[in-house]
């Protein structure tokens, strides 16, 4: 009886004995709160700080200075607090999602750069590229690595992106890029209010076209790098000489396809430098001309200064497909927001001028279809008024917090801040009344 009581007891022991073991094993796999908050360098360095509760403290937001805003807070800790110097070396990081008082995401790993021409050369708000390891769906839009963080800076109603962004897509363009604003804080530092966008790629929720060396994603683009894929064309020239067209997708491409494309752009050139006046002379067998009135429109009504033919003007291209213009891209400077006085003002055309457009436009059948759209689709642009009021709503606190780190809604010293304003509230109101007169002029002009 004794030796049973006995065995019993060691059984009872071996089992107790297991469980502790199991327990801390698992402790020690999935990591606990007081571990992950022990030290940054260690949870940025370790592959197992994505529960949303395993953060160290500084990710968590201080609210002291900037209060929570009802948008959400993207925070950043770069590996070691590496400071982003450029717009080249990717630099490896963690990112959180945060809402009001916790977190909202997991931590996940990344890269971040700088990126932006004007932007990051002269603005002291600089935007960034975010890669992520993995494919990451960003505050409810669809999964991907790439992402981009914009700063809006020239831009004081934090707004004019958005809304394009948005009326492109309710026009029915083929692709409008995703975007959702948050306020971001890097490296324990508020930065501000920012527009979280995707990025302009080939991709099943992005530019959705076949990736292979016959399809293509271009982008006129005077401000190339030099180790960027750029072919030239020389037939219609701009006041910056010949047309520099940057081959996004796709990467690496073989000189044989530079070159490719290089012939078809030259092509379509000459043939657009050859369209006779009030005539059909079937530009649609070279553009495509729906979607390339969706492009034209959005950036005829913001009078986005970018859009003339110099930067970020993108249209994708298919073998034996006419060309489709856009993505749209970049209007922090449009709405009247550009230091040069013929682009200030709501009158007067100005991308119906520019580069291909001037000879575009003299063709019967597309002069007549331009002005017929905008007669169709007015409710659509009508309804930015609208859209600006809800934004206004959305963004009045952040927006507080954002000037209150940016202190400039009162400056002109930059060259994009031409106009002083009291108040978000009255950089808001310029911005409606702008589009107000736009909408009175082009009605003028088409009916």
């Amino acid at each position: 009886m004794n030796r049973i009581v006995s065995n019993i007891f060691i059984f009872y022991l071996f089992v107790l004995g297991t469980s502790i073991a199991m327990t801390v094993l698992n402790a020690c796999d999935c990591g606990t709160d007081a571990d992950a908050s022990v030290e940054l360098t260690s949870s940025l360095n370790s592959k197992n700080s994505s529960s949303k509760k395993a953060y160290p403290d500084s990710f968590k937001p201080n609210d002291k200075e900037y209060p929570y805003a009802n948008i959400p807070r993207i925070v950043i800790e770069t590996e070691n607090r590496t400071k982003i110097k450029d717009r080249e070396t990717e630099i490896p990081a963690k990112l959180q999602i945060w809402g009001k008082k916790e977190a909202e995401s997991e931590i996940v790993d990344l890269t971040i750069r700088g990126r932006g021409n004007s932007s990051w050369l002269y603005m002291p708000k600089k935007s960034y590229k975010i890669e992520f390891v993995k494919k990451q769906s960003m505050l409810g839009m669809p999964k991907d690595k790439d992402w981009a963080l914009i700063s809006n800076y020239a831009d004081k109603t934090l707004m004019k992106n958005y809304l394009m962004y948005n009326l492109s897509a309710k026009l029915g363009a083929f692709y409008s890029p995703r975007c959702e604003f948050a306020e971001l804080y890097l490296n324990g530092e508020y930065l501000g209010v920012y527009l979280l966008t995707e990025t302009i790629k080939i991709g099943k929720d992005r530019v959705n076209i076949p990736k292979n060396d016959n399809s293509y994603l271009v982008e006129i683009d005077g401000k190339y790098k030099k180790d960027e894929q750029v072919v030239f064309s020389d037939v219609i020239t701009t006041s910056l000489g010949k047309n520099s067209f940057r081959i996004h997708e796709p990467k690496n491409a073989s000189e044989k396809v530079l070159l490719k494309v290089e012939d078809y752009i030259k092509s379509l050139e000459k043939f657009i430098k050859k369209i006779e006046p009030n005539i059909d002379n079937k530009v649609e067998q070279w553009v495509n001309i729906d979607d390339y009135l969706k492009f034209y429109w959005v950036q005829e009504f913001s009078k986005n200064p970018d859009a003339a033919f110099s930067t970020s003007v993108y249209f994708v291209w298919e073998n034996n497909n006419p060309i489709k213009m856009g993505p749209v891209w970049d209007f922090d400077i449009s709405f009247g927001g550009h230091n040069d006085s013929t682009k200030i003002s709501p009158e007067d055309w100005y991308i119906k001028n520019a580069c291909w457009n001037a000879y575009l436009f003299k063709d019967s059948v597309l002069n007549r279809t331009r002005r017929d759209f905008w007669m169709e689709n007015k409710n659509r642009f009508e309804q930015t008024v609208n859209i600006v009021d809800s934004l206004y709503i959305l963004l009045k606190p952040a927006a507080k917090n954002n000037f209150k780190k940016w202190n400039i809604l009162e400056s002109t010293q930059h060259p994009f801040h031409h106009y002083a304003y009291g108040s978000y509230k009255e950089a808001v109101a310029d911005l409606k009344n702008w589009i107000k007169m736009r909408i009175q002029w082009i009605d003028s002009q088409v009916e």
